[in-house]
């Protein structure tokens, strides 16, 4: 008969993915283990839901107030873009780091009260009672400087008193009087809201909990180069994060009014001072008018002949004065640019200059002065847009200085066209009496003073009443609701990642050891390391006896055994007398049992078998076969020529076509006891008596002594063990193999136990 074709060489260079072997391999080996980590993954998800304290989404939306993208773009705005200065649309940017800024979190924590926390204590889940608290904590008065930052557990006792606990220690106390602790008095006071266990009073550091506020708080545009800010926060009490939200809105807006006033007050002041003087000036002309009169007893200036030139006069100085009234005007303005150089103060407005481009120019130098003091306050001196408003403020300014020169020079050219048209009065004005003209000089100045006088009253009324009706710079579109639905935990993400790590970590763990062994472990690891057919695979036999081959049997692994026969009787390489050199890569792998139980299925096919033992350092066939007492002669006996071919062949005693050969007394050198020429000899003698030969030989990882007693075989049957063998092993193995050292390798895949094969 032929030997099988060596199919295994093609798949040893390369084997198509096996997807059932995979499955099996990995899932349905272990279905318990992916059991198992589904259970717990689930279980440990609902226990998070059951006990994490929800989150509740708050939004509000508001209206940034811009013209330039409401649609209300005035005049002014217009020609100030035509002109190419700043923009009028609002920096959204920076009005959102002013709502995300920690000044104003700090005033809304302040209003609010945030600097108490009440938390009711659970047993499992502590909740924080949010205008709902048992007690109240009003503090009257501080023996400490440093602010007291920790908290205070009270349990109530009845309707009067409770209890401080602070370790092991306890204090009783009444309510409504004055407790004196951690270098505070305060009194704790009884609400109409019942107590459900322990309240814990925390006292929060006031700063880091606005910063963390400010940080939670997410803003952004409802849509692109919108004005319309939604805001939301994420917070366990949903009333809370509504409360913390409109009041944001109000400290934005009363911050966003103060700085709007800050423009008119500063305007008073400047006409304020400037009334001041005119009043003076004004009460030194009248009283010189007066004392003219007086002296010269003049009852009207319109009496005389000087009636007609008078009116001329009086409307030549009434357009004469409109220009001084400007010009001094100018000149205020530009005194004060040139006073508050190298600072950032607000420019006078409402002065009504006849430019308008100016007025428009000092309206956004204003503003954008009042942006970058509230840059400054929200996000410090070092933030890149503060240096860049500081650009555009110090560039607005000297374009503002210039227009009022240049506006100096025009009003300045106004007034010399005017002085020549006075040259034809200078003459008519000589004609009159003495005392009409000079009474006429001085009405001139005391009309002049009059009229500013006068501009700056209404001044001072219009920018009061611009005051006192300061619009916010917001508007509310949707107060701060709170979806009362959770949206953290998000359950449905919590049991998909407990459903995805239930059976990830399992199949991780399974390919983890699976990488790390490096044991064999199934008939693909044999095929993917050596190119040696498979001659048979035997299971795991739980039988404390080493024969598990008998007559009439039935078992798993007696049919294996006869599987194993059969394809031996297939794989010959030869006919007559087969021999069967059983060896391992180490000891433990099963050689022996499979020399035994291979004998004996071959022995049940009224076959004439003996069994060899010729693993001489550790024999364990005698033993096996129950004769380990045996006092009959063995091999090593015979190969030192003590002993005949006849005289170490005995009955194995547990079937009549079964005959077995000890290993004798164990030599001190059993290979050159092999290498002897006795042993060719008896060989050749079985042979010739035996119809197989199945030889029980030393670890071929061990010893060499395998390796010698291979050409006489007519096969070598390597064993390795399930769970056991060292992948290395079998690699050596297949080196010698492609050596040819190894005559008619196969393997038998010993051990197998059920799913892991």
């Amino acid at each position: 008969m032929q030997d099988f074709p060596n199919t295994q060489a093609s798949e040893f260079e390369e084997k198509p993915f096996d997807l059932r072997a995979f499955l099996f391999k990995y899932i349905l080996s272990y279905w318990w283990l992916y059991g198992i980590g589904l259970m717990l993954g689930m279980t440990g998800a609902w226990l998070y839901l059951r006990y994490s304290t929800p989150q509740y989404l708050t939004k509000s939306t508001i209206l940034i107030k811009d013209p330039a993208t409401s649609g209300e773009v005035g005049s002014e705005d217009l020609l100030l873009q035509e002109l190419g200065l700043s923009s009028a649309s609002k920096n959204i940017q920076n009005e959102v780091q002013i709502l995300k800024s920690r000044t104003l979190m700090l005033e809304v924590v302040r209003r609010l009260g945030l600097d108490v926390a009440y938390i009711n204590k659970g047993r499992v889940r502590n909740s924080e009672a949010y205008k709902s608290s048992p007690v109240v904590l009003e503090k009257i008065d501080s023996l400490s400087e440093a602010p007291f930052l920790g908290s205070i557990l009270l349990e109530p006792l009845d309707d009067n008193r409770f209890r401080i606990v602070e370790g092991d220690s306890s204090q009783i106390y009444a309510y409504n009087l004055p407790v004196a602790r951690y270098g505070n008095v305060f009194v704790i006071r009884k609400t109409d809201f019942p107590f459900k266990g322990p309240v814990q009073v925390s006292f929060p550091d006031l700063e880091g909990i606005a910063q963390g506020y400010a940080n939670s708080i997410d803003i952004k545009p409802v849509a692109e180069w919108s004005s319309v800010l939604e805001l939301s926060l994420k917070d366990r009490v949903p009333e809370k994060a509504a409360d913390i939200l409109n009041t944001l809105i109000e400290v934005y807006n009363a911050a966003a009014i103060e700085d709007k006033n800050k423009i008119s007050a500063n305007t008073l002041d400047f006409i304020g001072e400037r009334l001041a003087l005119l009043t003076g000036e004004l009460e030194v002309v009248e009283k010189d008018v007066e004392d003219y009169k007086r002296e010269n007893e003049i009852v009207s200036q319109n009496a005389g002949d000087g009636t007609r030139l008078v009116d001329e006069i009086n409307a030549y100085e009434r357009e004469k004065s409109d220009i001084e009234i400007r010009r001094s005007i100018i000149g205020y303005v530009k005194e004060y640019l040139r006073n508050s150089k190298g600072s950032f103060e607000l420019l006078p407005a409402n002065l009504s200059l006849p430019n308008a481009a100016l007025n428009v120019q000092i309206e956004k130098y204003n503003a954008l002065l009042l942006e970058r003091e509230r840059l400054q306050r929200s996000a410090g001196d070092q933030h890149p847009d503060l240096n860049r408003q500081t650009a555009i403020i110090l560039s607005t300014r000297e374009n503002i200085l210039s227009s009022v020169e240049q506006l100096e020079q025009e009003t300045e050219t106004s007034i010399k066209n005017l002085a020549s048209r006075s040259g034809q009065f200078r003459g008519q004005v000589r004609s009159l009496p003495r005392k009409e003209r000079e009474l006429l000089e001085i009405t001139r100045q005391q009309r002049i003073k009059e009229n500013l006088y006068l501009y700056l009253l209404e001044k001072r009324e219009e920018t009061a009443l611009s005051l006192a009706v300061t619009t916010p710079n917001s508007r509310l579109i949707d107060a701060a609701k709170s979806n009362y639905s959770p949206v953290e935990p998000k359950s449905q993400l919590i049991y998909t990642l407990a459903f995805v790590l239930g059976l990830g970590l399992p199949a991780g763990f399974i390919l983890l050891r699976d990488l790390l062994n490096d044991t064999l472990q199934n008939e693909d690891d044999l095929k993917a390391l050596s190119s040696a057919p498979v001659f048979g695979t035997i299971g795991f036999s739980k039988s404390k006896e080493h024969l598990v081959v008998k007559p009439n049997s039935r078992s798993a692994v007696s049919e294996m055994f006869r599987l194993l026969r059969t394809n031996l009787e297939f794989g010959r390489t030869r006919e007559g007398c087969q021999a069967y050199l059983i060896t391992s890569g180490v000891s433990g792998e099963g050689k022996s049992f499979i020399t035994l139980n291979l004998g004996m299925s071959m022995a049940l096919s009224n076959k004439k078998t003996v069994v060899i033992g010729l693993d001489m350092r550790k024999p364990k066939l005698g033993r096996y076969l129950g004769r380990e007492g045996f006092a009959g002669k063995g091999l090593s006996q015979y190969l030192i020529g003590e002993a005949t071919e006849a005289e170490i062949i005995q009955e194995s005693g547990v079937h009549p076509s079964l005959w077995h050969i000890s290993s004798g007394p164990i030599p001190p050198n059993p290979a050159e006891l092999i290498q002897s020429d006795r042993m060719p000899r008896l060989f050749e003698y079985l042979r010739a008596n035996f119809d197989y030969l199945i030889i029980d030989s030393p670890p071929l990882g061990l010893v060499s002594d395998a390796l010698m007693l291979s050409p006489m075989a007519d096969r070598t049957l390597f064993v390795v063990r399930q769970g056991q063998t060292k992948k290395a092993l079998l690699r050596r193995l297949e080196e010698l193999h492609q050596e040819g050292k190894v005559h008619h390798a196969a393997l038998i895949f010993n051990g197998i136990k059920a799913g892991r094969g």
